[in-house]
């Protein structure tokens, strides 16, 4: 209850600063954006063009469909949101239904099922749980470099399980983050948090609600989020809330300002524009009947369902980013979906088991150094290395040098910095390998990651390798990559 107040407090403060801008709320539409797309086409000269949408994306193409069709080659709908539904009582039931489609993947998935037994009564039970006691937790902003000690209830549980069905990087480590949750762990928690707290930045909430209450709130009965919520008895205290997607949300409406949308942006588009419509498995919000419901209405569309991905099929792997491209190259055939058939079910992480790592050569000219580095993790940056396993996955190698003249507390005191370590890190031990003796420091990073720091001076440089890592697999890492790097490492 203290934090729905607090949203509300916060959107009433933005819509009294809009308004005061001199903002008109009621320009803020699907049928006025739509305008301004054709607007745009016409301005920049083009008899017709390719629509992409994903998401409310799609609800606005169709907009366009329905307004301006002479201008369009082709349209792409991923995530298909129809005008004729109504997302305020509609989304209780695409929860649950994701919900059981990820309960339903880990049971059918031998070592998700071995691992993460019962997975759905875990969940629930998880969340009984924290609703009866929430649990103290950290989150990290990334933008400031601040961390904000918080509360994490069942509420939140099934926020963060929610937001993380969206993407297919994320579906991977729920069934582990529900779990680890379940033994009161919450390093993963913290990771998504402090990621999805980052992601509210480049969402417009004025604009949010500008467009819903002008074409969704006025075609919902008063009541009807609240009951659509009580069909879900186990979800229904989440959506209670919501600010977004809920009963508050049309008491939100009655303030917001806004004109009431004609009946037709409440109404099943036809058209016949070539039309590619995809939906991914475990999408939480915008379900594959959605996209079946759309390309129903459609004389020239064909539909597509992506086994285990999200939210945004089309951007969601190799397989259906490769078929958008051949609908927009060939927008007049359906695209080749055999590659369909060979996309597999999510790969479920499961805690404690670390891939076997292959180490190969590697120099930098820049820093003067060669030595290994782990095959197939990224180069973020010249020497940072991230192994990217999954949407949370924070492992890293860092294998760089500096001038002997900064020295070794210079670089030490950089990374306590930079990796935000609560206290100086602790020499553990001294290696030596050939000419070069070096000492292995250890500390805590950024919401609990283990900072392994392994440092050597020659007479010219300062030689650093430093594995950032989970607790999980932090053992097997170290002796698999680190001390293999540190024992390969040499100037040039």
């Amino acid at each position: 209850e203290e934090a729905l107040a607090f949203s509300l407090e916060a959107l009433d403060e933005c819509r009294a600063r809009l308004a005061h801008e001199g903002v008109d709320f009621s320009a803020y539409n699907s049928a006025e954006n739509a305008a301004d797309v054709n607007d745009l086409r016409l301005a920049l000269g083009y008899d017709e063009w390719n629509l992409f949408g994903i998401s409310y994306g799609t609800r606005l193409a169709q907009t366009i469909m329905r307004d301006y069709p002479e201008g369009l080659r082709s349209v792409i709908l991923d995530s298909a949101y129809p005008l004729e539904v109504n997302l305020f009582t509609d989304t209780p039931a695409n929860v649950d239904r994701a919900l059981n489609t990820l309960f339903a993947g880990c049971a059918a998935d031998e070592a998700c099922a071995a691992a993460y037994p019962d997975l759905e009564t875990v969940f629930w039970d998880t969340v009984a749980l924290l609703e009866t006691e929430a649990a103290p937790i950290q989150v990290f902003d990334l933008q400031n470099g601040e961390m904000y000690d918080t509360f994490f209830d069942g509420d939140g549980l099934i926020g963060i399980v929610f937001q993380g069905l969206y993407s297919n990087e994320i579906i991977p480590v729920l069934p582990q983050l529900i779990y680890e949750a379940s033994a009161g762990e919450f390093a993963l928690v913290e990771t998504l948090l402090s990621a999805f707290m980052l992601n509210s930045e480049y969402i417009s909430l004025g604009m949010q609600f500008a467009v819903q209450c002008n074409e969704e709130a006025v075609f919902t009965e008063p009541g009807s989020p609240a009951a659509a919520a009580a069909a879900y008895p186990e979800l229904e205290n989440f959506f209670a809330g919501l600010t977004n997607l809920s009963e508050v949300t049309l008491d939100v409406c009655q303030d917001w300002g806004v004109d009431e949308a004609p009946a037709i942006e409440n109404e099943a588009i036809s058209s016949s524009v070539p039309t590619l419509v995809m939906a991914g498995e475990y999408d939480p919000i915008t379900p594959p009947a959605w996209g079946e419901q759309v390309a129903a209405n459609l004389d020239n569309s064909v539909f597509f369902l992506y086994p285990g991905v999200g939210h945004g099929a089309s951007i969601s792997g190799e397989c259906p980013t490769e078929m958008a491209i051949a609908f927009l190259n060939d927008p007049t055939s359906a695209p080749d979906d055999s590659c369909v058939a060979d996309m597999a079910a999510p790969a479920f992480t499961i805690a404690g088991e670390t891939a076997a790592v292959t180490l190969v050569p590697y120099s930098n000219d820049d820093f003067g150094i060669a030595g290994v580095v782990p095959e197939g993790w990224t180069e973020q940056a010249p020497g940072v290395f991230a192994r990217g396993q999954s949407g949370t996955d924070q492992t890293a190698i860092i294998f760089q040098a500096l001038s002997a003249d900064l020295g070794a507390d210079f670089l030490l005191g950089l990374l306590e910095q930079q990796l935000q370590m609560p206290a100086a890190p602790e020499l553990a031990q001294e290696l030596t390998f050939g000419d070069l003796t070096w000492q292995l420091y250890e500390s805590t990073g950024i919401l609990g990651l283990s900072v392994d720091i392994a440092v050597t001076t020659t007479d010219d440089l300062v030689i650093t390798v430093v594995m950032l890592s989970e607790a999980a697999d932090r053992d097997a890492l170290y002796e698999m990559v680190y001390l293999p790097m540190i024992e390969a490492a040499a100037p040039q």
